[in-house]
């Protein structure tokens, strides 16, 4: 069989947009089918975006309309949006009419009159997963017991609720319990599950919901960062900073050789987001957090204490190689804090959260202890916002949010004619978050913004045993009245 030119990638930022058409409410003349417009001609630029922490796809088309469509075809925001399109020779996004799954459209906004010309106009049209409609218009006032993950799939396929009929991968709970659902979204309902959900194979308390262009995703973040439940999760691709493109550079005198896989790896711009910011940590509880939990049955109040760096060594993180976990490769120093003679670790009362909770309410079914669950999940999820890369790259649609990448970036330094090394801390793993596609119709190039995160470094920072004591105690008390009439009298002085 011939391979096709659309199957060819010869230059990054390739990719084939087959489907673009917009599925009215309205029926044709002959009432057979929904009447189709094909809108790749007047669109100018199209975004899909996916996220661990959103529960479904969206998407913007801006248009440049001369026909004034909105108004003729028209768009109510009751209409779908056939979407076929991906990076030559790789799997991609697949939403049409004939895989029943089109995106729905929900919102026509920033009409713009173009300055100039009669009749264009510049709008954009938002769209969404059909699954975010459905969750809007209907409740879940429902039971369910048995592990969380079967409560969470009939949310997903029940017509009476999401609806879906999309890949749903799970990953298994170690929850058994009842609950009842009262009058929730489904979409809130799942979110709700998912707090009270316990990993069956990692030391990981709630779970992410969230969609893909390869379907829905029910899981731990630790299940992202391993697999198996026994090693640490492969890289799906090395992204490196243009600094670092040796090879191409020698290349120079050869230009008709051309590296596709090797450009595609070129980070086009960069930046960190919160290379540090320990006072937020404190704050959010990343370090250390204590919950008070109060039982209503019993009587009863206990408290426990979460400390990051005994916690950190029980579970799978970034820069986990392997089989075999690093316990020192923390996002902050082992180190004193000033001279309290204790880390950060030690200061539970950082954060404080006090919850109620009840035994015995359902016979057989007990709900998962919430100190199995909140003190961890406060924890991991304000770490998640610590060492963010953004990255702006070639698009690539094999690349899904909550795939591991490689990222390398050198240290920034004079080096002379030196290979520069790579960033001891920075360079390294990092696991997607959200993966932003944006598609230039006009010039036919497509760019990706990846938002991605590390909860570990590569290199372990230099830790430091002996306290930090600066300057000496000058502290004592001052009478103000004394005090005012000590004050010297002179320049800047009023007597």
């Amino acid at each position: 069989m011939a391979t096709k030119e659309t199957d060819i990638l010869d230059y990054p930022g390739k990719y084939n947009l087959t489907t673009l058409d917009i599925i009215s409410y309205r029926q044709q003349p002959d009432e057979s089918k929904p009447l189709i417009m094909d809108i790749k001609g007047i669109t100018e630029v199209m975004t899909i975006t996916e996220d661990i922490l959103t529960n479904t796809l969206s998407g913007v088309c801006t248009v440049y309309d001369t026909q004034d469509i909105r108004s003729i075809f028209p768009l109510t925001g009751l209409e779908r949006l056939s979407v076929k399109f991906n990076t030559p020779g790789l799997p991609g996004y697949e939403y049409t009419e004939d895989n029943g799954t089109p995106f729905q459209i929900y919102k026509v906004d920033k009409v713009t009159k173009e300055r100039g010309k009669d009749i264009a106009q510049q709008y954009q049209i938002f769209f969404c997963s059909p699954e975010m409609f459905n969750s809007q218009v209907t409740t879940v006032s429902k039971a369910y017991s048995g592990p969380i993950e079967n409560a969470v799939k009939d949310l997903v396929t029940n017509k009476r609720f999401l609806n879906s009929k999309k890949p749903l991968f799970i990953e298994n709970t170690a929850t058994n319990a009842k609950y009842v659902i009262p009058s929730l979204k489904p979409l809130k309902a799942i979110n709700f599950l998912s707090t009270q959900s316990v990993s069956g194979k990692y030391n990981n308390a709630g779970y992410l919901f969230y969609e893909t262009s390869r379907g829905f995703h029910f899981r731990s973040i630790e299940s992202l960062l391993a697999m198996g439940g026994a090693a640490a999760r492969p890289t799906t691709w090395n992204f490196q900073t243009q600094i670092q493109m040796v090879d191409d550079q020698l290349k120079k005198d050869k230009p008709e050789v051309k590296d596709i896989q090797k450009r595609m790896q070129a980070v086009i711009r960069y930046e960190f987001d919160k290379h540090a910011d320990t006072l937020s940590n404190i704050i959010d509880g990343v370090y250390a957090n204590k919950v008070v939990i109060h039982d209503a049955f019993n009587k009863t109040i206990k408290t426990h204490d979460f400390n990051y760096k005994e916690n950190f060594a029980k579970g799978f993180h970034t820069e986990t190689v392997g089989e075999e976990n690093d316990a020192e490769k923390h996002i902050v120093p082992n180190a004193q804090l000033n001279d309290t003679g204790k880390a950060l670790f030690e200061y539970p009362n950082s954060k404080k959260m006090v919850v109620t909770e009840t035994s015995k309410v359902h016979n057989d079914y007990e709900f998962v202890p919430v100190n199995a669950t909140l003190p961890k999940i406060t924890s991991q999820k304000a770490a998640m916002k610590n060492i963010v890369l953004t990255m702006l790259v070639y698009g690539n649609t094999q690349l899904n949010a909550g795939d591991i990448i490689n990222f390398t970036v050198p240290i920034l330094q004079p080096v002379g004619d030196t290979q520069p090394k790579d960033n001891p801390y920075f360079s390294g793993r990092y696991l997607v978050m959200a993966v932003k596609h944006t598609m230039a119709l006009g010039t036919g190039t497509h760019e990706m913004t990846l938002r991605c995160m590390k909860d570990s470094v590569r290199t372990p920072y230099p830790s430091e045993e002996d306290p930090l004591i600066i300057g000496t105690d000058q502290s004592k008390e001052i009478n103000i009245y004394a005090n005012d009439f000590d004050a010297p009298s002179g320049f800047g002085v009023v007597t």
